[in-house]
């Protein structure tokens, strides 16, 4: 497979192993900021911008660096999540992942049945 579609692979991947029966989010949560200091996703960020130069990447670069600081502030400073207004965004959230669970539960039947494995 090509590179390219390698990494494609890999984001897509990403959104459906939340299906599976062991996932647990906090796992994720705590190997990501073990391995990405803010510092370093911040030099991370700027260099895909330096590489790619897209005026709407780095609109979405900022904002997803801004997010992962007030996430990480809110986490360190015990803010309760709960108290945010994100009902309509999260909606759209469980209708894509509803989806991918649809996706996911077809290809581990067909895997289940394939004989060949």
């Amino acid at each position: 497979m090509k590179p390219k579609c390698n990494s494609i692979l890999a984001l897509e991947r990403t959104i459906y192993d939340v299906h599976q029966s062991d996932y647990y989010p906090l796992k994720d949560i705590e190997v990501f900021w073990k391995q990405y200091p803010i510092g370093m996703i911040k030099d991370h960020i700027i260099e895909l911008q330096s590489t790619v130069n897209s005026d709407q990447l780095s609109v979405f670069s900022i904002d997803l660096l801004k997010a992962l600081v007030a996430y990480l502030t809110a986490h360190l400073s015990n803010l309760d999540l709960a108290t945010l207004s994100l009902s309509e965004v999260f909606e759209t959230s469980k209708e894509e992942l509803k989806t991918t669970k649809e996706i996911f539960d077809f290809f581990q039947r067909a895997s289940e049945s394939n004989t060949n494995s």
